[in-house]
């Protein structure tokens, strides 16, 4: 149950855990108002306080952002960096056809931008449209080569299926930016899909040595470990994992295989429980729960949990 990411951006912030830096943002959107006043024709201020709003990290603050960029573009339809803003805002909201819909009128004021064409991308693969996405793509790596969108072209192709060629995408990127950590991460992933768990795990650690924030390397780390027979290395990464995202059931589920395999069962019982009360719907963790159950001799409480994860799962399937 390895967790593989497909793209990774940072258009739209994750809201900081950090007060101070929250109210750094609360500050410049009303620095940024009080410019509106003077002038309600600044373009630069509806953008600036727009990209203050999205530091907020919430729906509201997305909303309130839209609003701003969508003055600025009416202000000056042609402003390419409106488009872009307005652009990755729809998208934040789930609204990928009107973000694609900006993003081409962005292309269409400049051909040249490679943001755009990367945003486009973007889009196009959370439609669906995967050739879309790898066309504009090199449209934008004929514009300028990044490790960004090296790797984006690796995910890409990991989406085809041409795991050589996003391994070729993912080494070139770590090549023009050593510290570029998603490049590392996604090269790891392919890794451990071919089963070269060894070579997984390294890539795994550079990832995280670059980004110690990120809670899916430790789970892939901790899973690679797992099947390494490394479990004391697996334990302690799924607890770094853990503190970094109390609230994932995928974590929890591994661990609790982890303990299962060493069986040390009321461990894997407590971690699966765990996760069903993160995640109360899902018929393997039923399951997972019911072999654990078993093996713990609680035959009653197995068998419930053996026919919650059938009545799951044939809902599903009726639907």
């Amino acid at each position: 149950m390895i967790k593989i990411y497909a793209f990774c951006r940072m258009h739209i912030r994750k809201q900081s855990e950090n007060k101070s830096l929250k109210t750094k943002y609360e500050e410049a959107v009303e620095s940024f108002s009080k410019v509106l006043k003077l002038n309600p024709f600044s373009l630069d201020a509806y953008i600036g306080r727009g990209n203050a709003y999205l530091e907020y990290g919430h729906s509201k603050g997305t909303r309130q952002a839209l609003k701003d960029f969508l003055t600025a573009v009416h202000i000056n339809p042609v402003c390419i960096k409106a488009r872009l803003c307005l652009g990755y805002s729809l998208q934040a909201l789930g609204k990928f056809q009107k973000a694609w819909t900006q993003f081409s009128a962005a292309i269409h004021c400049d051909p040249s931008c490679h943001n755009a064409y990367d945003g486009r991308a973007i889009v196009c693969l959370q439609m669906g449209d995967i050739f879309a996405a790898f066309q504009d793509t090199n449209a934008a790596l004929k514009i300028t080569t990044n490790a960004e969108l090296l790797t984006n072209r690796g995910v890409i192709n990991q989406f085809m299926g041409y795991l050589n060629c996003a391994m070729h995408d993912y080494q070139q990127a770590i090549t023009k930016d050593p510290s570029y950590a998603l490049a590392y991460f996604n090269a790891a992933n392919v890794y451990f899909v071919n089963k070269q768990f060894s070579q997984a795990n390294d890539y795994y650690t550079k990832a995280i040595e670059l980004d110690p924030q990120n809670e899916s390397a430790f789970l892939n780390r901790a899973i690679t470990n797992t099947l390494l027979r490394n479990f004391e290395e697996a334990k302690t990464d799924f607890e770094k994992a853990i503190s970094l995202s109390p609230l994932s059931a995928a974590i929890y589920f591994n661990k609790a295989n982890l303990y299962s395999m060493l069986q040390q069962y009321e461990q894997a019982e407590e971690d699966i429980s765990k996760a069903l009360s993160i995640q109360p719907y899902d018929a393997l963790l039923y399951k997972l729960r019911a072999d654990i159950r078993g093996k713990m001799g609680l035959i009653k409480e197995a068998i419930a949990d053996y026919k919650k994860a059938i009545s799951i799962q044939e809902l599903i399937n009726s639907n």
